[in-house]
């Protein structure tokens, strides 16, 4: 008898250990958040990327998305209007603010500025961030928003309130989803993105995860050139310019010819 119940059991055992497996295969993966692509290269032609950001959320909760690249120090040549005339009024340097910074939120008023003190947005960079000229801290008001306004020129920061979609795939079942497109003056490097969960206007969880770009055939030779042959690099991109210039000058002078 005991030999016939054997064959039955196996089966069972195993049916059984594949559900567990699956089960607990999916309860990990509802809470990871999705980036695609996982990876970004950036050659000669990169024109920017279209991304998709997804992660499941508890039923009836709120989220914001945040993409942000690396804290920099940069220097920026601050203008001053006098009389009839733009004039540089000089140097300030930017510290602990993200290379790169976009938000999307699945209620508008996530990203408002009245959102108070949350940890997403510019008002959250804006505390974090500090402006120095001339060896002591800058304390004009306006010049974080002179900062924002030139990095969303060049795409690097945008706020999308609302921009967040959330799809009911079944009552138990949310998704969160962004779809948005990274900007061709991306640099290489690491980036973060985090999914803030709200329930009733409060912070319940937040989860994160990272995505690299990479530089592959001319950017990345141009900058090991740069890092290991300095002096080589110079002369090429002299060379490099020189070039361009004759053929530039050629294709104009043909067009003034023909006319």
């Amino acid at each position: 008898m005991s030999g016939r119940a054997m064959p039955k059991r196996a089966p069972l055992t195993g049916l059984v250990l594949l559900l567990l497996v699956g089960l607990a295969t999916s309860a990990a993966a509802a809470g990871k958040l999705v980036v695609e692509p996982s990876s970004v290269t950036i050659n000669a032609f990169f024109s920017g990327i279209q991304m998709t950001v997804t992660g499941d959320l508890p039923p009836g909760s709120q989220a914001v998305l945040t993409v942000r690249g690396k804290r920099i120090e940069e220097e920026l040549m601050r203008k001053s209007r006098h009389w009839d005339l733009w004039m540089n009024s000089g140097e300030v340097d930017i510290d602990n603010a993200p290379l790169l910074y976009m938000a999307f939120s699945s209620e508008p008023n996530l990203l408002s500025p009245a959102a108070g003190q949350v940890p997403w947005g510019y008002a959250a960079l804006e505390r974090n961030a500090q402006f120095i000229g001339r060896l002591k801290p800058v304390e004009d008001d306006t010049i974080f928003k002179e900062f924002v306004e030139l990095k969303e020129r060049d795409e690097l920061y945008h706020l999308e309130p609302g921009g967040l979609r959330i799809n009911h795939a079944s009552p138990e079942r949310w998704q969160a989803r962004a779809d948005f497109r990274l900007p061709s003056r991306l640099k290489r490097g690491v980036y973060h993105v985090s999914l803030w969960v709200l329930k009733d206007g409060k912070l319940v969880e937040k989860r994160s995860t990272t995505f690299k770009a990479e530089l592959t055939g001319l950017p990345a030779f141009l900058q090991v050139m740069a890092r290991k042959h300095g002096v080589l690099y110079g002369l090429l991109a002299v060379v490099l310019a020189m070039v361009v210039g004759m053929l530039s000058g050629l294709v104009f002078h043909r067009k003034g010819g023909g006319h």
